[in-house]
């Protein structure tokens, strides 16, 4: 079994051992839960209210579940001025295993993401405004 500590090296290196901006192939659930969790952070604050959305979307979309813990440590490693070009492989990725409907779907989630603490930040604002434009809605 690997130790936290161990978890942290090898998420190290598997960041390293890639292009500064590759998160490698993520399936449309693992996209979706970053991107949501990137919107969340992109203000500096990830407000519980914002948390509550992001449960929300991963029991309505994937009931069943997935590695999400993973996928998080992995975010964990980004920094924030990582964050635009991320989210546009994340989306680049989940348009690829998605159809209208679940896009349309998605962006429902990120606009109750962003408005959930009552504030809209401008760069929240840009990050769905890229997602609108990706995804041509």
């Amino acid at each position: 079994m690997w130790s936290s500590n161990s978890n942290l090296i090898q998420a190290n290196s598997y960041l390293s051992s890639m292009d500064r901006y590759s998160l490698g192939k993520l399936n449309k659930d693992i996209a979706g839960y970053l991107m949501l969790l990137i919107l969340a952070e992109s203000d500096g604050n990830f407000d519980p209210r914002e948390g509550v959305v992001v449960v929300e979307f991963l029991q309505r979309e994937f009931p069943l579940g997935g590695n999400f813990e993973s996928a998080a440590e992995i975010l964990g490693m980004l920094q924030p001025e990582d964050y635009k070009e991320a989210l546009l492989q994340l989306a680049e990725q989940f348009y690829a295993d998605s159809n209208d409907f679940e896009r349309k779907r998605f962006i429902e989630f990120a606009l109750k993401l962003v408005q959930a603490d009552e504030k809209l930040d401008a760069l929240e604002n840009q990050y769905v405004t890229m997602l609108f434009e990706a995804w041509d809605i």
